[in-house]
């Protein structure tokens, strides 16, 4: 057994961080089933990490509460990613995996490497969702729990769909007299020439945008600009990076140009209360979905809504990520299983008490287009943008083994030699992408 070198996660914010956690030899065949059992009459084991845990009791409850001899029992675990995987690992080692768990984009490669998930295609084909396809799900969400070795496999399926979109705090912008709110057809030159007027106008007390791309390892936001240029981070085929490209070099030329004009100074400190979008003294910032129930606790005596993020050459930069639930392949018990995925899906059943339970976007087209998510009392007004955002959304990239991790820690130090050093953007990144590159080749060999 080896252990590769991590960075610490917390999985209840999994959506907008990126990872690479121990990888195990193979444990057991690929494709094991275990007995299925019965399902009336049955217990199930469904373990998810300690910030969801009160939301998936809830729904442990309502399951048990429409079918009362079935019992599904919530354990949670830790919310560091590295521990998370870790702990699965050993619990597949040991046989004692739950039946039901938390899976996240950024993990299941390596779960599925690691022989944790099971293949649910099958099943699905099968019709154990009930009338649910995999078409019927966006597939870039689901495309994140395709095994990179596997891409007819799928691990896990989504449970939220989860974009991000641009927060605007109103009460600033008329504080200094700035009455051209965030539409949906601005630019980012818009977005930062509104940034920047509200920051001089107010002397430097407002901030007019968080720093979007915060302390260099933000590939939610990075990524979907790069894209945006026509570049990309990973390409699969030629099993490279390119953020050291031409077009990637654009794409960090705009991601650093506002910091210190339209943006506060960079600093190390990314977790600094004060520098995020609900401090109340931020007028916009990049946030998902999932920040809005803080945002309204935070910010209760502000007026601020949401829009969809500003394009460049027309093109969506919305970034976007899931957590999902997956079935583990040494399951004694996959028809019940089943049988709690199936109604957990189910618009009309589980999904329904997801939406009111955890501010869930359903991953489908219907669940977006006519689910009760967007059934909430502002602000924000506009919360729908986050479906539209959640269609475009530029997901974040599967890497091969520990490459992922490496490509974090190298545009990390290389914003830094930009912003703090004045060091040349294009010589910065071209150095970044040497190193994830030769990181990549050594996974790939």
């Amino acid at each position: 057994m080896t252990s590769r070198p991590t960075r610490n996660r917390r999985l209840a914010v999994a959506t907008a961080a990126f990872a690479v956690l121990p990888l195990l030899a193979a444990c057991a065949g690929s494709n094991a089933t275990g007995a299925a059992g019965e399902v009336e009459g049955s217990t199930i084991v469904l373990t998810t990490v300690t910030g969801l845990e009160p939301q998936f009791q809830e729904y442990a409850d309502a399951y048990m509460e429409a079918f009362p001899d079935r019992t599904v029992e919530v354990r949670s675990t830790t919310d560091d990613a590295a521990e998370y995987a870790q702990q699965l690992a050993t619990a597949r080692l040991s046989g004692e995996l739950p039946d039901v768990f938390f899976n996240v984009d950024f993990l299941a490669d390596t779960l599925a490497k690691n022989n944790v998930t099971l293949d649910l295609a099958p099943g699905i084909d099968d019709g154990k969702l009930g009338d649910l396809t995999i078409d019927d799900f966006l597939p870039q969400f689901v495309g994140q729990y395709r095994p990179l070795d596997n891409p007819d496999q799928v691990t896990g399926l989504p449970v939220s769909a989860d974009s991000v979109g641009l927060f605007y705090n109103k009460t600033l912008f008329d504080e200094v007299g700035v009455t051209e709110y965030p539409e949906a057809d601005w630019t980012w030159e818009d977005m930062y020439r509104v940034a920047e007027e509200i920051q001089t106008k107010s002397g430097g007390a407002i901030t007019g945008l968080a720093a979007p791309l915060g302390d260099g390892t933000a590939q939610i936001v990075y990524g979907p600009v790069i894209q945006a240029y026509g570049g990309f981070v990973y390409d699969p085929e030629t099993g490279t990076s390119g953020i050291g490209q031409p077009e990637a070099i654009e794409a960090w030329t705009t991601l650093l140009a506002p910091y210190g004009t339209a943006s506060g100074e960079y600093t190390t400190t990314a977790d600094d209360p004060t520098l995020k979008f609900d401090s109340g003294s931020i007028a916009m910032g990049i946030g998902s979905r999932g920040a809005v129930p803080q945002t309204k606790t935070t910010l209760a005596d502000a007026d601020w809504d949401v829009q969809v993020l500003p394009t460049i050459d027309g093109n969506s930069t919305a970034g976007g990520g899931s957590y999902g639930l997956s079935i583990a392949q040494t399951s004694q018990s996959q028809d019940a299983a089943w049988a709690f995925l199936s109604w957990f899906y189910d618009t009309d059943a589980g999904m329904k008490i997801a939406q009111e339970v955890g501010g869930v976007i359903p991953p489908t087209d219907d669940g977006i287009d006519n689910g009760t998510w967007k059934d909430v009392s502002p602000p924000p007004a506009n919360i729908a943008i986050f479906g539209e955002s959640a269609r475009t959304a530029v997901l974040l990239t599967q890497m091969p083994g520990a490459s992922a991790s490496v490509m974090s820690e190298a545009t990390k130090k290389a914003t830094q030699q930009v912003l703090l050093e004045g060091r040349d953007i294009a010589e910065a990144f071209q150095e970044a992408e040497a190193t994830v590159n030769d990181a990549i080749a050594k996974e790939t060999k």
